[in-house]
């Protein structure tokens, strides 16, 4: 159960239909109608339409933290329904955390933001939209980049990476949709010119999770990855594949990597953990559910072997016993010079996996939990160096303890220190988040 205590497939039920979750209503939303047919009527007539709330960032520049949401409050009759989309903004200053808001009506949840070069990028959905957005002088503006329509029944943009794909020296968006099939590679447009946008494998009913960029073979060009799927379900499998794409100085060509009709991946990874200029490759498998729902194979983190013929070898590098695990994340925790991954599995917790090389060249994980009360249906977790003194911490959205919370290694005790960092509102659902200075 959530922590509002509104049963787990209701929320999978409201994510399926409306790209977002709910539960109590937050403080502000709409009044409950009196029971009376006459008063049910009245209040509704008479309640005020929520306006989105765009808050101004006051002081000088300083570390971000860039939560992407969903979240419901609740219509005249008591009932939920979707908020604006809203990205939820933590700044470190002399009194500590501070969050502020920025939400946008046009869209009922915010996927992703990342900072860039070319302003603050965020993804939505319903409607599917990219948007710039800028602050200037107390007030925030939005540029839409990109919008589209492919006209089945939801409409969403799901996540964004950045990287140069085509090797031309400049970076692309690479974008996952949802449900037209559609992987969009975006050539940002210069000195005020439109984005170039161009559209690969769509296909009717078929959603597009995750985008990850690495160069995997260590040509100096970089790979990207997806992972379409069938349409969602609530509590159930889904068949799916990861895939992996090229640029072969026309086109993008596509491999597949790993798929198969009993589960699919929602999360991909690409990272070098040994510094060879080499990206290692990972995906994790969401868990097997049989026709009674119950899990028959537990979620399995895979690494993948790029082969000389142009297919990839996968080994099963840790097991978690849980229904879903939506991020993996890279990073040096401890300072030991070895790069660890982190797992963030939906109900039981967070775990550290550790990787020791022996003489003959094999690689052995170690698995510990960090946190074992840690948990939200999706788990938004990073790694960042949030204190500035070169070493990664983790932060983590526990939308399920309402908890915004830091991570960091304490040497002595040899374990994860946790801090908690503000609480997070009920009736909402952490997507993604990014860390920055704004």
């Amino acid at each position: 159960m959530l922590a509002s205590a509104r049963p787990f497939l209701t929320l999978a039920a409201l994510l399926s239909l409306a790209a977002c979750t709910g539960a109590e209503a937050p403080e502000g939303g709409a009044p409950a109608g009196d029971g009376a047919k006459a008063g049910k009527a009245k209040a509704k007539a008479e309640a005020p339409a929520y306006v989105p709330l765009q808050q101004a960032i006051e002081g000088a520049p300083a570390p971000a933290i860039l939560l992407s949401q969903a979240w419901f409050l609740k219509d005249a009759n008591g009932k939920p329904k979707p908020g604006p989309a809203r990205l939820q903004v933590w700044r470190k200053g002399a009194d500590g955390w501070q969050a502020t808001l920025l939400e946008d009506g046009e869209s009922n949840v915010f996927h992703k933001a990342l900072a860039t070069d070319a302003g603050l990028l965020t993804i939505a959905g319903e409607k599917a939209m990219l948007k710039r957005w800028s602050h200037t002088a107390g007030a925030w503006s939005a540029e839409t980049l990109w919008s589209k329509s492919w006209g089945g029944k939801f409409n969403r943009l799901r996540d964004i990476e950045v990287g140069d794909v085509d090797a031309d020296g400049k970076d692309e968006w690479v974008v996952a949709t949802h449900d037209g099939g559609v992987i969009a590679v975006i050539n940002p447009g210069e000195n005020g010119a439109a984005p170039e946008v161009i559209e690969l494998d769509a296909k009717p009913d078929t959603f597009v999770h995750e985008i990850e960029i690495g160069d995997i073979d260590g040509d100096g060009k970089k790979e990207f990855f997806a992972t379409p799927s069938d349409r969602n379900q609530a509590n159930a499998s889904q068949a799916g594949e990861i895939v992996a794409y090229r640029w072969d100085g026309t086109t993008y060509t596509r491999s597949l990597v790993d798929g198969g009709a009993e589960t699919h991946a929602k999360e991909v990874l690409a990272t070098d953990l040994n510094g060879d200029g080499k990206a290692e490759l990972f995906g994790v498998l969401e868990a097997e559910t049989d026709a009674a729902k119950q899990v028959k194979t537990p979620v399995r983190i895979r690494q993948y072997t790029p082969q000389p013929d142009g297919t990839f070898a996968h080994t099963d590098i840790a097991t978690i016993n849980d229904r879903q695990t939506r991020f993996l994340v890279a990073g040096d925790f401890d300072g030991d010079g070895q790069t660890e991954l982190v797992a963030a599995a939906m109900k039981t917790g967070l775990y550290l996996l550790d990787p020791s090389t022996d003489a003959k060249g094999v690689t052995t994980w170690a698995s510990t939990v960090i946190d074992p009360v840690s948990s939200g249906f999706e788990h938004a977790t990073i790694a960042a160096d949030v204190d500035g003194d070169g070493r990664p911490e983790l932060i983590v959205a526990a939308d399920d303890q309402r908890e915004l919370k830091l991570y960091r290694w304490d040497a002595e005790k040899k374990a994860f220190a946790k801090e908690l960092i503000g609480r997070l509102q009920g009736d909402t659902i952490t997507w993604n988040i990014a860390f920055t200075t704004l």
